[in-house]
């Protein structure tokens, strides 16, 4: 898995927000869902606080976890969740949970969503995620990619991920 300027960019800012006290999962990139005409993303230009679930989902704010799960020798398991708090009354983004192994192909990552009430689950070889690096020493986690979801109806819907983490609990 390369490195590239761009990450080490992005760890360092990230970093910097431990370094000044912070180790809350903090996030920066974007995940875009795109069913038919509608686009819905969740943002963060800045390094972003995401919000502790059990906490303050009710209050509106977006919400996450990250976990890093070692699964065999310098192999993790990925799983990221984010979600938007308070009631969900359009079709917009209102979870995802982003699942993955340092050591699979990018082909075999899985996605699933929720677009207003509605729940899509990625389908078979369509979900092109890569972890782009994992370090458990900081609980860092970049993630980038595409995946085709489809709901119960065969309806289709599109996420792209570009996502850089920090503050991921790891489970060793």
């Amino acid at each position: 898995m390369p490195v590239t300027t761009r990450h080490l960019l992005i760890a360092a800012a990230l970093l910097s927000l431990t370094a000044c006290g912070n180790t809350e999962l903090t996030a920066r990139g974007s995940v875009t869902a795109r069913a038919g005409s509608l686009e819905s993303p969740f943002i963060f230009d800045q390094p972003t606080r995401l919000e502790v679930p059990e906490r303050d989902a009710a209050l509106g704010l977006i919400t996450g976890s990250c976990e890093m799960a070692k699964v065999a020798d310098d192999t993790w398991g990925i799983v990221v969740e984010i979600r938007r708090g308070g009631t969900i009354d359009d079709n917009g983004l209102a979870s995802v949970t982003i699942m993955q192994r340092t050591d699979a192909e990018p082909g075999t990552g899985r996605i699933e969503a929720e677009l207003g009430t509605t729940s899509f689950t990625s389908s078979a070889d369509s979900c092109a995620i890569e972890v782009e690096y994992a370090e458990p020493d900081s609980g860092m986690v970049g993630l980038l990619g595409d995946c085709g979801l489809q709901d119960a109806a065969g309806n289709e819907a599109t996420i792209s991920v570009d996502l850089d983490l920090i503050g991921c609990t790891v489970l060793e």
